[in-house]
């Protein structure tokens, strides 16, 4: 499922807790990606160790220059084979504890960055 925002306004995290993120306004408690043009429930498999490199090239198709991938509440390591996509790909990819990928997010969506954010809850 896709939510749509106004285009004028920024995607940004305004909270971030046990109990889920808020992003534009919303509140959500499953993983999610923040992209550009929206929020999009359906990429993500519901936990990290699920994390495929077809999950990858699937965040790959939103051109990006930046992707982060916040894990939960500690920082969980995918495999160099899961995140393949993205180095051949000459993406940048961060994978970080949810908290420090939210502030991250934050700040290069500040910035006006090309960044895609994968997050898990924290």
């Amino acid at each position: 499922m896709k939510f749509n925002f106004d285009q004028t306004s920024v995607l940004s995290i305004s909270a971030y807790s046990k109990g889920g993120i808020t992003i534009g306004g919303r509140l959500l408690t499953e993983p999610f990606v923040a992209a550009r043009d929206g929020i999009l429930l359906d990429l993500l498999p519901l936990s990290v160790s699920a994390i495929g490199p077809q999950h990858i090239e699937k965040l790959l198709e939103f051109e990006q220059s930046i992707i982060l991938i916040g894990t939960g509440e500690t920082q969980v390591h995918l495999e160099p084979y899961v995140l393949r996509p993205a180095l051949e790909a000459q993406v940048g990819i961060e994978v970080m504890n949810t908290a420090a990928a939210c502030r991250g997010y934050n700040v290069l969506v500040a910035e006006n960055r090309a960044v895609l954010g994968a997050f898990y809850m924290p």
